[in-house]
């Protein structure tokens, strides 16, 4: 009997080790089910990850294209189009420039910076060039008009000094008459002169010459002028300045012309400053500097046009300043002028160091 219930105690404990064993095995079966399934759900997260990564690389990569398409062409393309449109404007003779307001150091901003001067200088060497043009028509005009007025004038004048030197015309009033004559001859006389120096087209003979003593000599001829009229004349010229080659009678009528203006433009006295210095290794830089009345920015312009003159009716034929700079013209240099009303004008004549070539006039121009 002991035996017996000793093998149904043996029974009872296997039983519950076998549910123990039955219930620990559940749960390592239910926590592998559920390590697996958390295993599953990260490599699921990490493949969605892996293949989300390519997507967001593209669209990173197109937003990126698409900036750098919208920077070139603001910076590229566009400044581009302006160009071609510019330069299609400027083949039609438009030469306003690019309106392009960067100012970056850029290599298209440096172009279109490039272009805007060349532009400006287009426009100014058009202007000169029609100007040039210009003088040159009115010069061969007014040449074939000078030439025939000039042969009836000077027997006008010789009549009239033959009636003057007549010792049977005692009246005083036809003797008065008479000077006038002369007078009035010698003056068309002298605007036939500065036409005909106008008109010419060929190369004066140069020599070498001081240009101080070209100044000075000049001064001699207007000295009366300038004491009648209370005009102090001050010369500043360095005494090392090199020699230049040009015409003395051309050089002495530039000066004559540019001093005879500016006692026009002083009729209560003032002064005229004669500078004289290096502008460059190839040049000589003559300014003369006037405290006069001053020139309006209107007619700064065309003050070197034919004809062009703001004096009254008989004081003036407004071809000072043209003959002027035709003559600058002959001798390779240029004209400059700077004018403030009542504060005076200054007109600044560059003429080449050395030797003048034959077509060194046809480069010439004059600057405001």
């Amino acid at each position: 009997m002991t035996e017996a219930y000793s093998s149904q105690q043996n029974g009872v404990v296997s039983e519950n080790q076998a549910e123990n064993i039955r219930i620990k095995g559940k749960a390592v079966v239910d926590f592998a089910e559920k390590l697996l399934t958390l295993k599953r759900e990260r490599i699921h997260r990490a493949l969605t990850q892996i293949l989300g990564l390519p997507f967001a690389f593209l669209a990173i990569f197109v937003l990126l294209s698409m900036l750098i398409a919208r920077l070139f062409f603001i910076n590229i393309l566009k400044p581009l189009t302006l160009i071609r449109q510019t330069i299609r404007k400027v083949s039609e003779g438009d030469f306003c420039p690019i309106p392009y307001h960067e100012t970056g150091e850029d290599e298209i901003s440096k172009l279109i910076y490039a272009f805007n001067r060349m532009e400006g200088e287009l426009k100014s060497k058009q202007e000169q060039l029609v100007q040039s043009r210009k003088i040159a028509a009115i010069g061969t005009f007014t040449a074939g008009i000078a030439h025939e007025l000039n042969n009836p004038i000077n027997n006008i004048y010789l009549t009239a000094e033959t009636f003057l030197d007549d010792r049977e015309l005692s009246n005083p009033e036809g003797r008065e008459l008479v000077s006038d004559i002369l007078a009035q001859a010698e003056r068309a006389g002298e605007i036939i002169k500065n036409l005909l120096d106008f008109s010419r087209s060929e190369l004066p003979s140069f020599t070498d010459l001081n240009i101080r003593e070209v100044i000075e000599k000049t001064l001699k001829l207007v000295k009366n002028q300038t004491m009648l009229t209370g005009i102090r004349t001050d010369i500043a010229i360095s005494s090392d300045l090199p020699n230049i080659q040009g015409n003395f009678r051309n050089l002495e009528q530039i000066f004559l012309n540019l001093f005879l203006n500016a006692i026009h433009a002083m009729p209560d006295g003032g002064a005229i400053t004669i500078n004289a210095s290096h502008s460059s290794e190839d040049y000589l830089k003559i300014d003369v500097r006037d405290t006069g009345t001053g020139i309006s920015s209107e007619h700064l312009e065309h003050i070197f046009e034919p004809f062009y003159t703001t004096k009254s009716v008989g004081r003036g034929t407004g071809l000072g300043l043209a003959v002027t700079y035709s003559l600058v013209k002959k001798h390779g240099g240029y004209i400059e002028v700077q004018s403030e009303l009542n504060a005076g004008t200054t007109f600044s004549i560059y003429l080449p160091i050395g030797h003048v070539s034959e077509n060194a006039h046809e480069t010439a121009d004059c600057r405001y």
